[in-house]
């Protein structure tokens, strides 16, 4: 074959029907031919698509239940440090105690009023 700039370039990683990739060179900058989509930009994200449904998979939601995950995580650890402090800690179900932030906010209390003890 002869060495043309043409056939140096990438080629588009595009599937036929066959399953054999596409031969045809890829636009520049992008991965795919022009026929696969090189030109397009591709659907509008977010609410300028036409067909929007904010949920609990859109970037939105998953920020959303992130937050509140992390809230409950702080709660409960506050929880379990706020009833160690007051002799309480065998009022913490089993199922928190076990739970590696609360140890974790457990330890780091117990350290905590180990070192303002005076010595």
């Amino acid at each position: 074959m002869t060495d043309y700039l043409m056939n140096r370039s990438p080629r588009c990683g595009a599937k036929n029907r066959a399953g054999h990739p596409c031969r045809a060179p890829a636009l520049r900058g992008k991965k795919r031919c022009r026929l696969h989509g090189g030109w397009s930009p591709g659907a509008p994200r977010g609410e300028l698509h036409h067909n929007w449904r904010g949920g609990k998979y859109s970037r939105a939601g998953k920020e959303l239940i992130t937050g509140l995950h992390q809230m409950r995580r702080d709660g409960e650890a506050l929880l379990a440090v706020s009833l160690d402090a007051h002799g309480l800690s065998r009022k913490l179900p089993k199922s928190l105690r076990r739970r590696t932030h609360i140890r974790r906010a457990r330890a780091e209390a117990k350290a905590a009023a180990k070192a303002k003890e005076p010595k």
